[in-house]
């Protein structure tokens, strides 16, 4: 019970951190103080799974600001706010969109939020991948939308933020089935596009890709996870973009780039942790 009870804690941070970040995306704010804000708010609390995601637009996932972002929220934006927090190893990851000053998008919004619903409802010990891809994606287009195909929830374990099980937000007839007692995050994203994201350059956004006696540093301070390039500017200070660069050439740190909608399509993403019990699960980030 210790696993569960601290997944659940950290359910509940990520998912305040979350609602905090929400209130405060204003026209006019920049990137930074948002994702700064949400990290502090998690650090006093537990510790960061990752850097918070800001994916705006046709931006699907993969963004965090850089020490010199000077990207603002615009009216008319569709802001994916991705957070993540862990306790001891044990994470939660929770997501939502809102739309900066407008209602453009409320039903792309609202498709993503119904399809994360519809799976959580049947979701239990021994369901197929596929039951729930399915679910997903049938209810997407009852709105007339697309599920973007490449993008997909996944299962949690400690200190693993993607620990093995993938799942699609589309029919995929994948056969594996959930376990009573795993951790799952299940994040449904919706396009008016194609449904398919490509690379779109560096998110600031990186990883350990070698081990190294040189990246000890890095990996004792992060825990293996993902990290921002704004965070090593305290660890190294103005030298980060040379160290990173140095790291990048020779293959010690990967990054993680901006996936972007291939046709420009507007994105919508909704996500919560679940942990899958024998009749259902309990969302830990509601």
């Amino acid at each position: 019970m210790e696993e569960y009870e601290k997944y659940k804690e950290a359910g509940k941070i990520a998912r305040d951190a979350l609602y905090m970040g929400i209130k405060n995306i204003k026209e006019g704010r920049s990137y930074k103080e948002i994702a700064e804000k949400i990290e502090a708010y998690i650090l006093d609390r537990a510790s960061l799974a990752f850097p918070v995601n800001i994916s705006v637009n046709s931006t699907a996932a993969h963004y965090t600001p850089s020490m010199h972002d000077e990207n603002v929220f615009k009216k008319g934006d569709v802001v994916k706010l991705d957070v993540g927090a862990h306790v001891d190893g044990y994470i939660g990851d929770t997501a939502k969109t809102v739309e900066v000053g407008t209602k453009n998008y409320s039903r792309l919004i609202e498709a993503a939020e119904k399809a994360l619903e519809e799976a959580i409802k049947i979701i239990r010990d021994g369901i197929k991948i596929e039951e729930i891809g399915k679910k997903i994606e049938d209810k997407i287009r009852e709105y007339g939308y697309n599920p973007i195909r490449n993008l997909h929830g996944h299962s949690l374990e400690r200190y693993k933020l993607h620990a093995g099980i993938s799942i699609p937000n589309y029919h995929s007839k994948s056969k594996k089935r959930l376990k009573e007692g795993q951790a799952v995050a299940i994040e449904p994203f919706v396009t008016d596009g194609v449904g398919i994201v490509v690379d779109g350059g560096i998110g600031n956004i990186y990883r350990i890709e070698k081990d190294s006696p040189v990246l000890k540093q890095i990996k004792n301070r992060f825990n293996g996870f993902p990290f921002a390039e704004r965070w090593l500017y305290d660890i190294y200070g103005e030298s980060t973009p040379l160290k990173l660069s140095f790291f990048l050439k020779r293959r010690m740190v990967a990054p993680y780039f901006k996936l972007v909608e291939m046709k420009g399509g507007m994105v919508a993403q909704v996500e919560h942790t679940l942990y899958i019990t024998e009749d259902g699960c309990e969302v830990l980030t509601a």
